[in-house]
């Protein structure tokens, strides 16, 4: 529903209407450092080079410069940021601003650098407002005043001449006690630091409408290059008149003076004051009453304003006409319906499609067809009412009504088209919904309908069922125990197992049912499942023919159940290699050797392998009989043993190493069965005892 407000409208004298726009008119865009950037700034350096007691130098060429340039002209963007040479009081971008500019920094040397914008005056942009900070350091009483560090502000008119204005501002260190300073001293600086903080000053431009006019910033170090001297500044520009806020259903009326003063001073029209703060607010207000308002900055200048209410009633409504019903442009004409009752109505419509235009009766051209919801707002500055409506405007141009939709489905399944463009529509099928659902090969057709009767050709659509696509899984299906197996899945472009993995493969660990889902690039979907089954380790558990061997009797035997397809490989522990279930091998018993480790490597038709080791001690190899004849052979019984001999009464006859050979006290024994104990270490270092008898015989 559309709403009409009663507007309050204060004129100033010598100025036309006009509606609030702080620095986006077309002359001063960027002029508060709103893109974050110096768009629009031109910046210059130069430097002071002389003696350190600042007589007899010289200025270098004033440089323009890129911008930003170095660490003399730089944009502050962080809004949290304190500046520490002010104990970290001072704020680098002020309250209300996302960027500030830096003029100059904390490094000296003689270093001088100023940033000015130009613009042309004209009634959106007639008030001038910048903020600033500054922070110098005061040489105490080793310079003059020109020595010193320096801050100033300047407004040329466009011969280059000096504009007559207190909001021109020029600072020196020594200028530290007056008001608005303060002091900051610290070990690390080598001198005082003197700094204001944000501090707002207007100037009024008035004189100066259809003129350019460029505004100054300048920084400079002393000219000893001793001592540094920096600011910080923002700007913008307003239109120089008074708001209002007084609507249809308001009790009173508000005045609002521009921002960015330091004082204000209400007076009505016989000179009385009416009030002090920025917004003044009127009871009862009078048709043609006047009200003037003083406004005073902080150094001092002082903007004077005159207004007069009366009152304005917007009405916002429009009609649209589209061109042709089958036009090929698409356009629409808006044409408003309610002229000004007084001064100039600001007009903002949004067509509905991102476009927007300030025009009075606007032709545009959309680009698609259909319903869009079309807003016109109407204003009538400096006042802050305004009157709105929205209606929805329909659009027909017949290329731009179509059919979207997958002209190709699943099997099983289907796929949805949708119509788009017009306000109504027919289908083949006699649906006259904006959407179908087709599953199966099929040319479908569609006519789209305006909502005055405007309809277009058949539009064709041909669906068609996808080819049956493959998805498969790769990977054994059996995994050795303790192992695992990998299953890949391929051919789809997502997929899902119900280990719920998401990746094309996964890893088993244990047997059971495994599947995966899959879908492909349309969203065609197929599962397949697998058993995956644990292959059991093959049988090693294998025999020995003895678990002992000496160097005489050296052959052994093992086996294991025969499995057909199974592979059985021997290590027998002497270097040589055995196949087979059932084996037989001969060692060549080695005297310094405990035992030899027999390793069964078994392998299933799967590949799964199993080992299992057992060991065959070696012993001593002891003959049943001896002939110390002296002819060099068996002629000494176990030599390199500890040997005990004994005859069948019990009489100890040997006992040592060295083997006996047949004789007691140096006398051959008779040929007879005599007792022995042989002492030797087994494979665990434990002394073992071998008890038997042996027959002497010459």
């Amino acid at each position: 529903m559309k709403s009409r407000n009663i507007i309050l409208i204060i004129r100033l004298f010598a100025l036309i209407v006009v509606v609030k726009v702080n620095a986006t008119n077309s002359y001063s865009k960027n002029i508060g450092f709103e893109t974050g950037t110096f768009s629009g700034w031109n910046g210059y350096i130069w430097t002071f080079t002389g003696t350190s007691n600042g007589q007899g130098g010289t200025k270098t060429p004033k440089v323009k410069v890129n911008l930003p340039y170095a660490h003399r002209q730089e944009i502050i963007s962080d809004t949290t940021a304190y500046d520490p040479n002010t104990g970290n009081k001072l704020k680098k971008v002020p309250r209300g601003s996302r960027y500030s500019a830096r003029l100059g920094d904390a490094i000296s040397g003689g270093l001088e650098e100023s940033l000015t914008y130009t613009f042309t005056v004209d009634s959106t942009n007639a008030l001038l407002v910048y903020k600033f900070a500054v922070i110098l350091q005061d040489p105490l009483n080793n310079h003059t005043k020109i020595e010193e560090p320096r801050f100033k502000v300047t407004i040329f008119n466009q011969n280059g001449d000096t504009i007559p204005d207190c909001a021109n501002y020029d600072v020196y260190a020594s200028d530290g006690n007056i008001k608005g300073f303060q002091t900051y001293t610290s070990a690390s600086l080598n001198a005082p630091v003197v700094w204001r903080d944000w501090t707002t000053v207007g100037a009024n431009l008035l004189a100066y409408i259809g003129q350019k006019v460029t505004i100054e910033f300048m920084a400079a170090d002393c000219t000893h290059t001793g001592h540094y001297g920096y600011a910080y500044f923002v700007a913008d520009t307003q239109p120089l008149n008074i708001g209002v806020q007084y609507c249809l259903g308001d009790a009173s009326a508000k005045l609002i003076a521009p921002d960015g003063f330091r004082t204000y001073s209400w007076k009505d029209s016989v000179g009385v004051i009416a009030g002090t703060n920025r917004i003044l607010e009127i009871t009862n207000p009078k048709e043609g009453a006047r009200y003037s308002c003083n406004l005073a900055s902080e150094t001092g200048c002082n903007v004077q304003l005159t207004s007069k209410v009366i009152r304005f009633e917007p009405n916002a409504d429009f009609k649209y006409n589209l061109v042709d019903c089958n036009n090929l442009s698409n356009t629409m004409i808006f044409t408003n319906i309610y002229p000004a009752v007084n001064g100039t109505l600001i007009y903002n419509w949004d067509f509905g499609d991102g476009v927007k235009s300030i025009e009075k009766n606007p032709v545009h051209v959309y680009n698609t067809s259909g319903l869009h919801s079309v807003k016109l707002v109407v204003s009538n500055p400096p006042s802050t009412c305004s009157d709105s409506a929205v209606k929805q405007v329909e659009t027909f141009y017949p290329p731009l009504v179509g059919i979207s939709g997958d002209s190709l489905y699943c099997k099983g399944s289907s796929t949805i088209l949708k119509a788009y463009g017009a306000y109504r529509y027919l289908w083949s099928n006699g649906s006259t919904a904006d959407s179908i659902r087709v599953g199966n090969d099929t040319t479908v057709w569609m006519i789209g309908y305006s909502s005055a009767g405007c309809y277009t050709e058949k539009k064709y659509f041909k669906v068609k069922q996808l080819p049956l696509w493959e998805l498969t899984v790769n990977g054994n299906l059996k995994y050795c125990k303790g192992l695992n197996t990998v299953l890949t899945a391929s051919g789809a472009q997502s997929y899902l197992w119900n280990t719920g993995n998401i990746t094309n493969s996964v890893t088993i660990t244990k047997p059971g049912i495994y599947s995966v889902t899959a879908k492909n690039k349309y969203g065609c979907q197929q599962s397949v499942s697998l058993n995956v089954v644990e292959d059991p380790l093959p049988n090693v558990d294998f025999t020995l023919s003895t678990p002992t061997i000496d160097s005489r009797h050296n052959i052994l035997s093992c086996a294991i159940p025969y499995i057909a397809d199974y592979q059985y490989s021997w290590d027998m522990g002497d270097g040589n290699t055995e196949t087979g279930s059932t084996i037989t091998h001969a060692y060549d018993v080695a005297n310094n050797l405990y035992e030899y480790k027999i390793t069964l490597t078994a392998t299933n038709t799967n590949g799964c392998v199993n080992t299992n080791s057992k060991t065959v001690d070696i012993q001593p190899f002891v003959p049943n009989i001896f002939t110390p004849n002296g002819d060099g052979i068996n002629d000494v019984f176990m030599a390199g043993l500890k040997l005990q001999i004994f005859d069948r009464f019990g009489l100890k006859l040997y006992d040592g190493k060295n083997g006996w050979d047949g004789q007691f006290n140096g006398k051959k024994m008779d040929n007879d069965t005599y007792f022995y104990l042989i002492y030797y270490t087994d494979k665990y270092q434990q002394t073992r005892t071998m008890k038997g008898y042996v027959t002497l015989k010459r």
